[in-house]
């Protein structure tokens, strides 16, 4: 019993034993609700849609052969699983359900790839080197979860927003505490931080997230063009000029989710009884 306990301290961190254990009543406690419980039902059942699960599960495939290529290469070994998995979880999972603002806002990819090479990482990262005991994680956890709800909460009305400025405060002072924390220990054992490991973990999420980028453009571009594939078959009727403007799509985007973006709108233009030449004017 003692090696296994040891052995969990070794994979796990205080802070994330102390989440695990408030997560776990919280999963029970919402079982005997039976509003809260139906909802979440739905929400799991949302993720099991056929196209969903079949994006994951690509999503988890080229993520491995990325992770498989690292090993290859001597950077990924079994040690940046946890953090591997993490990535998936969060940035990964994060960055599928945002593909709908691909379409839309301008620069996605790229301000993804900027996003990811920001200096407040290494900070985040500074931070997350010292960890708590247990208990005081613990305690701490609950009350930081409750401020930042608190905190979404008041910055939706302007006559809270000194409580969200407060919040804010209170976030701002403890982040540079935990900061000075973590830059003491480092400064005392500056060889136990600044080793080949720490190094890899830094720098795993970062590299996953932007390797990941191929594989959520494509993602984004399939998901685009399906949405004018479903509009051009409410425009035309004929089955021959529907394929006829699909192909059209294809050659005319070449690719591209920009030129995707600027067809999009024209498409409007096509009704039922649209020639050859409609068609080629209204994608061109």
């Amino acid at each position: 019993m003692n090696f296994k306990v040891t052995e969990l301290y070794d994979i796990f961190s205080n802070r994330e034993l102390s989440t695990v254990i408030w997560i776990l009543p919280i999963i029970l406690g919402i079982q005997f609700n039976k509003g809260i419980r139906m909802a979440s039902r739905g929400v799991l059942k949302s993720f099991f849609v056929t196209s969903i699960l079949i994006v994951i599960l690509l999503a988890i495939l080229y993520s491995s052969s990325i992770i498989y290529l690292l090993y290859r290469l001597s950077f990924w070994d079994f040690s940046l699983f946890k953090d591997s998995i993490y990535w998936f979880i969060g940035s990964g999972f994060l960055i599928l359900f945002n593909l709908k603002k691909a379409g839309k806002e301008k620069d996605f990819f790229k301000n993804m790839v900027r996003d990811n090479l920001k200096l407040i990482l290494i900070l985040e990262f500074v931070v997350n080197i010292h960890q708590f005991s247990l208990i005081t994680e613990l305690i701490l956890l609950p009350i930081i979860a409750f401020l930042a709800m608190i905190q979404a909460v008041a910055e939706r009305e302007e006559r809270t927003q000194k409580v969200k400025s407060l919040i804010d405060w209170v976030f701002t002072i403890f982040g540079v505490v935990v900061l000075g924390i973590s830059i003491r220990d480092i400064w005392i054992d500056f060889h136990g931080f600044a080793n080949l490991p720490n190094l890899k973990s830094f720098l795993l999420p970062i590299i996953l997230s932007i390797t990941f980028i191929p594989f959520a453009y494509c993602i984004a571009f399939y998901m685009n063009l399906e949405l004018i594939f479903v509009r051009l078959g409410m425009f035309l009727k004929n089955n021959k000029d529907i394929r006829y403007a699909k192909r059209q799509t294809i050659l005319m985007s070449r690719l591209s989710l920009k030129k995707l973006n600027k067809i999009s709108p024209k498409i409007n233009t096509l009704y039922n009884g649209s020639t050859r030449e409609d068609i080629r004017n209204a994608i061109t």
